[in-house]
């Protein structure tokens, strides 16, 4: 059977510094952890996790509570994120328990009996509001959090995010690059952090270009396919010219590229489409979707690097991820 001494000689390291890596990771420098990490897989050590626990007074648990309002749990981008939670938490040896909630006010109460019934060491939160009682909340009962997203006051918590301003930003110099002056856009309520960040991309996109404002070319709508779709579909209706268009979401701008197939508009062709987010269907779409890729391998990583921090007591940096520009036909 190995164990934490075979592990520290074939690392090169004491077994102090493995403990410290399967207890305190923080403490341990980056190459130092990732000597250990890999000696660990290749032994096939597993720590005894009921005696870790019993130890620390931690269940090794990463609470992650998905809203289950606007089809969220079939959105492709939340399904990818998970996938890149649940690799990192076991990188790390940790366990990712997912609860689900419509209700705010029930959200809390979850939180509340998650924790203080020991089934969770802290939570990673998503889908944040620009002004989110999650926050307060957490931070009145000292329960360790780690955000994925900014609220207004976003030095005040740890916070994991893609920088969906510079993004957007990118997307419309992108644009005008190619000649675009009349930009349409597609964004989710503006209540959404991650919508509020982009939208101000948008402005200040237009800004950097010397072109003006018009909210004529702007709707604001749910973050689904289907939204997406009816918001494109009335502006060719009201007839409002454009020659581009960015939705602030990947389904959002696959609804979009549907309503123009109808309206006889090819995307690419006739209108430039710029979606958010590199969901998988991205690519297979017709034509394939340019967009703005969030590196969810990275993401992952950073969050529960981020959650671990956080939980040992630290005050972990804030941590803000840039997306790529991926160009496809559609633009």
């Amino acid at each position: 059977m190995t164990t934490i001494r075979d592990v520290a000689r074939r690392a090169g390291v004491s077994p102090a510094t493995v403990s410290y890596v399967l207890n305190n990771p923080g403490l341990v420098r980056p190459e130092t952890r990732e000597r250990v990490l890999r000696a660990i897989a290749e032994l096939g050590y597993h720590p005894h996790a009921g005696a870790r626990q019993l130890k620390r007074r931690r269940t090794d648990t990463v609470g992650l509570i998905l809203p289950t309002g606007e089809r969220r749990l079939s959105d492709p981008f939340f399904l990818e994120l998970i996938h890149a939670l649940g690799d990192a938490c076991a990188v790390h040896h940790l366990d990712l328990l997912i609860a689900t909630c419509r209700n705010p006010v029930a959200d809390l109460r979850l939180i509340d009996r998650l924790y203080k019934g020991r089934r969770v060491d802290g939570f990673l939160l998503i889908d944040l509001q620009r002004q989110d009682p999650r926050i307060p909340h957490l931070q009145a009962a000292g329960i360790p959090f780690v955000a994925f997203g900014r609220i207004e006051e976003d030095g005040t918590f740890p916070w994991v995010d893609v920088d969906g301003t510079a993004g957007i930003r990118e997307a419309v110099a992108y644009l005008v690059g190619k000649g675009h002056r009349r930009i349409a856009y597609l964004s989710p309520p503006l209540s959404l952090t991650f919508a509020h960040h982009r939208f101000q991309g948008y402005r200040a996109g237009l800004a950097d270009a010397g072109l003006p404002f018009d909210d004529t070319l702007v709707r604001t709508t749910r973050p689904t396919m289907e939204a997406g779709y009816e918001a494109a579909r009335a502006l060719l209706a009201e007839g409002i010219p454009f020659t581009a268009l960015i939705a602030a979401t990947d389904l959002m701008a696959l609804g979009a590229m549907r309503a123009l197939h109808e309206a006889g508009r090819t995307p690419g062709r006739d209108v430039a489409v710029v979606g958010f987010d590199d969901i998988p269907m991205a690519a297979q779409a017709h034509p394939p979707l340019t967009t703005l890729r969030q590196p969810m391998d990275q993401i992952g990583e950073a969050l529960i690097r981020t959650w671990l921090a956080a939980v040992n007591g630290e005050t972990p940096p804030p941590t803000l991820i840039r997306p790529i520009l991926i160009q496809r036909e559609s633009a």
